[in-house]
């Protein structure tokens, strides 16, 4: 997770404040004083450090959470009469480094996050001899079902791959469009058909 925010402003000048020092809880805080307090309980996993991100209406909240131990979570809160309503909680899944993002009129909201290693000890081979790498996840929430779809992405690399291409750079939701969806990779844009296969793959070219 990169830089971490503990406090958003909505357009009316109320704060949304996170405090995870002792507890871990939510204040959505007005000029005329606080409106709600929302608790959240430790996983089992434990707590490493949270982060604040809104919805561009505003009116979804979304606190993702990791445990330092490579685990990443996000709980999904509706801002309803300066009242916070819980809508999701995804718990701790395994990976690193969790992006967000809403798409489709904020009816989806979109997770994406690290899970594999790049080096060759790593790799995994496929029935056909083929070389492979588990990179991510790409996972969908539907805010009408509440339903989270986790999509794993598999890279097939080239002859002349460099393992050092992938250790830094953006892994994140870009847009959905045309039948398209479009994310940001460390090597550059990469498209996939919607809705999405349950696995994903990318093949560089031999």
């Amino acid at each position: 997770m990169g830089n971490l925010v503990n406090l958003v402003t909505i357009a009316d000048g109320s704060k949304i404040i996170l405090q995870d020092e002792d507890d871990i809880s939510l204040s959505l805080i007005s000029n005329d004083g606080t409106k709600d307090i929302f608790q959240f309980p430790y996983h089992s996993g434990g707590y490493g450090g949270g982060s604040l991100l809104l919805s561009p209406s505003e009116r979804y909240v979304i606190f993702s959470y990791f445990s330092g131990e490579s685990e990443e979570g996000f709980v999904l809160l509706e801002i309803v009469d300066n009242q916070f309503k819980f809508l999701y909680d995804s718990d701790y899944l395994y990976g690193e480094n969790a992006h967000y993002g809403f798409a489709d009129n904020e009816r989806i909201l979109i997770q994406t996050f690290r899970t594999g290693s790049w080096y060759i000890e790593d790799a995994k081979t496929d029935e056909s001899g083929d070389m492979y790498y588990t990179f991510g996840e790409l996972n969908l929430l539907h805010l009408e079902t509440l339903n989270l779809d986790r999509h794993t992405i598999l890279v097939y690399p080239s002859d002349d791959w460099k393992e050092e291409k992938t250790d830094v750079g953006t892994f994140l939701f870009t847009d959905i469009a045309d039948g398209m969806l479009s994310v940001e990779m460390p090597w550059g844009n990469e498209i996939f058909q919607y809705p999405l296969q349950e696995t994903l793959i990318i093949r560089f070219i031999k």
